[in-house]
């Protein structure tokens, strides 16, 4: 297959009177062709040869006016085949009623028709009418409708027809071009995970340039980031990104969706222009942008203790991820109620938070944590992805890990009653030196000087809520959570 394929894909241009001038089959490889859908032309194509052999059929041309005539020149010979009585297939009279001359048509833009009325009018081949390839002259039809489309700033036309079994396809161009306004496209490329030299610059090549090496380069806009805006006609295009000219460039498999759809043993980006863009800033060698694995953590034991559940799944839920719900689920491998999650993530600052059964529970902040942002009404944690990381592992609702820096020792300590009202006991193994009383977010709300192996201490004032004791003795830290009623 040769590069007609893109025509399917190319956008109807909004100017009036798409159709009206004179057409021609465009003198290439791929103008006439046939496959099982549509745009497919597997089954066969024509040859750059055939532009040649067939050139009684290419020089044939078709003249459309505003008024809805239509005049088929053939300049007494077209291309002939068996089904019209002659034998191999050749150039010759034609044969009635394919004999060209006056007709008329109809162009509904909205839909992509164009519809030829007069007892063998056509395009392309003679044979192919709506649901059939006709076996003798007698069967023409006297109205075919044909799916047209656009391409090229107007002076390309691509006319495709079910036959039944499968769909035709026939590529005219303007005999007289109508003018093309380019547009202005920016290309963008990130290289910051490229592990080569970039001493000799980043370039774009592509089929607006013929793959001229150096002639387009791009600037660095910094963090990794090229681009370079130029300004190309309407139309498909191929290309891809150099490193230092051709020394270096981008290597595709051919199956990745950005990538041209024909097979023709070279794989490159693809686009079709139709007005003024931006492109993606994609990762060199990448259909998508540059990410960076990122693992999250989050100990839901302070959670279940006051009393939540973590039977329904934790997930995380941000920027990156549209805050879908459950579209990001975290595991617990150990059973330990921490749960993490990797995934890869753009550069840039994100918003996220964690939650319980998809959105049916939250994290929720007041505001002003250090490790939120809030914006627009919500409260949520912030980080900056620069790089592969692991975010330090968090408490549920907290900027910290639940134990706050300490390390729990079990046997050393015991408190009571848990939930409380206000006195709460403390026993320790070893005189106890300080103790601190910590809430979710990581906040000391309370402090005492610490006195023996036994000690009494007042939280009437705390709010009710879960909250993390931490108690410093002469064997060490240890800390236990209680829920304050």
């Amino acid at each position: 297959m040769k590069k007609l394929y893109f025509l399917l894909f190319a956008p109807v241009l909004s100017f009036t009177a798409q159709v009206e001038g004179t057409w021609k089959l465009a003198p290439q490889a791929g103008s006439l062709g046939v496959g099982p859908n549509l745009g497919d032309i597997s089954w066969w194509s024509n040859g750059a040869g055939d532009v040649t052999t067939r050139a009684c059929l290419f020089d044939d041309s078709i003249k459309f006016e505003a008024n809805g005539t239509m005049t088929h020149y053939m300049d007494g010979a077209t291309w002939l085949e068996g089904w019209q009585g002659v034998s191999p297939d050749q150039c010759g009279a034609p044969v009635a009623p394919h004999v060209g001359g006056a007709a008329t048509y109809s162009y509904d833009a909205a839909a992509g028709t164009l519809t030829v009325n007069g007892l063998g009018a056509h395009l392309g081949l003679a044979k192919v009418i709506n649901g059939a390839e006709i076996a003798n002259p007698g069967a023409a039809a006297s109205s075919i409708t044909y799916n047209v489309a656009f391409s090229n700033g107007g002076n390309t036309m691509t006319a495709d027809i079910n036959f039944g079994p499968g769909w035709w396809r026939f590529v005219y161009n303007r005999t007289v071009p109508l003018a093309v306004q380019d547009y202005q496209v920016k290309f963008r490329v990130d290289m910051s995970q490229y592990t080569g030299s970039l001493t000799g610059g980043v370039f774009v090549n592509g089929t607006f340039n013929n793959w001229c090496g150096t002639c387009n380069p791009m600037t660095d806009m910094g963090n990794g980031s090229w681009e370079v805006t130029l300004p190309l006609a309407p139309g498909a295009i191929e290309y891809k990104f150099t490193i230092d000219g051709w020394n270096a460039q981008e290597e595709f498999t051919g199956t990745e969706p950005c990538i041209d759809p024909i097979n023709d043993g070279f794989n490159n980006r693809y686009h079709v222009v139709a007005g003024d863009v931006n492109l993606p800033n994609v990762c060199f060698a990448s259909c998508d942008v540059c990410t960076n694995d990122i693992t999250f953590a989050v100990d839901m034991n302070d959670y279940v203790t006051g009393g939540g559940s973590t039977a329904a799944g934790v997930f995380l839920n941000g920027t990156f991820n549209g805050w879908c719900g459950t579209c990001t689920p975290m595991a617990d491998a150990n059973g330990d109620n921490v749960w993490d999650v990797t995934i890869p993530i753009p550069a840039g600052a994100i918003e996220y938070k964690f939650t319980v059964d998809g959105w049916n529970v939250s994290e929720q902040f007041a505001g002003g944590e250090p490790c939120t942002i809030t914006s627009g009404g919500f409260t949520n944690r912030a980080y900056t992805v620069a790089a592969t990381a692991t975010v330090p592992e968090v408490c549920w609702e907290s900027c910290s890990d639940c134990l706050a820096g300490v390390e729990e020792l079990n046997n050393n300590v015991s408190i009571y009653p848990n939930p409380v009202n206000s006195i709460m006991t403390i026993k320790a193994n070893d005189n106890m030196q300080n103790i601190r009383i910590v809430d979710l977010s990581g906040k000391v709300v309370a402090q005492f000087a610490g006195n023996g192996l036994t000690q009494e201490i007042n939280v009437d004032n705390l709010k009710a809520g879960i909250y993390t004791i931490q108690i410093t003795t002469a064997a060490g830290n240890s800390a236990k959570q209680f829920v304050k009623k």
